[in-house]
């Protein structure tokens, strides 16, 4: 055995096997603390308006260990954890910053994915319909984060120094989310886009309970727009 890469294999060990461990236990945790917010604002949605209307649908479940479902409406909000760690290309502004430069260790981070899809979508089973990623968030080893997103969780955390996770702040991202998915109305797409179909597709739209819908059917996300102005 040769005892000069076998040191070197006990070391990788140390700076990246046990930190992704630690990393992803912090993840679990942090997603663990998201869907008990997610189910706060269920029954605090369901006394404070679904008893004054109860046609409007809202409830939470969890779908697995690393999957929960909020329902809201016509409106699904999907929170994910992906169970294993990333680190930032090179190139990221992140490591540009203080709090990375003295401890680079702390640009690996668990995500957590935050879909929004159509309630129907789910319901029916409809796997062609599209959903839409309104927010990741990112945790550290120190369960400091950033959130990438829409809108105002675009920037809002951005700063993973000063970002440590508390109730609170999943809350506001959790809030911030749903307000985003109410804001997005689903628009009918073009008439003459959608007028001709064989009836192969039709048959299968029967099977899947209709057209493939989705919410950005109608107008295009920033991504979108940021891509077609690089063509």
């Amino acid at each position: 055995m040769d005892t000069d890469n076998y040191s070197k294999i006990l070391s990788e060990f140390k700076s990246k096997a046990s930190l992704k461990q630690k990393i992803f236990r912090n993840t679990t945790e942090v997603f663990g603390l998201l869907k008990t917010q997610l189910s706060k604002i269920a029954v605090k949605l369901q006394t404070d308006y679904v008893a004054k209307d109860p046609s409007v649908e809202v409830h939470f479940k969890e779908s697995g260990k690393f999957e929960g479902q909020l329902k809201f409406s016509g409106d699904m909000l999907m929170v994910s954890m992906h169970t294993n760690v990333f680190a930032f290309d090179k190139s990221h502004s992140i490591h540009q910053t203080k709090y990375i430069k003295e401890d680079e260790s702390l640009s690996f981070c668990g995500t957590i994915y935050i879909h929004n899809f159509l309630a129907d979508s789910i319901k029916y089973n409809r796997l062609s319909d599209e959903g839409t990623l309104i927010a990741r968030i990112l945790v550290n080893k120190e369960k400091h984060f950033i959130v990438e997103g829409e809108g105002a969780l675009d920037f809002l955390y951005q700063n993973m120094a000063d970002n440590v996770i508390t109730e609170e702040k999943l809350t506001d991202i959790v809030e911030r989310s749903i307000l985003h998915c109410l804001d997005a109305d689903l628009l009918l797409p073009p008439f003459a886009e959608i007028k001709e179909v064989t009836l192969n597709q039709k048959q299968s739209m029967l099977a899947s309970s209709g057209y493939p819908t989705s919410k950005n059917l109608g107008y295009q996300f920033k991504s979108e727009i940021e891509q077609n102005d690089n063509i």
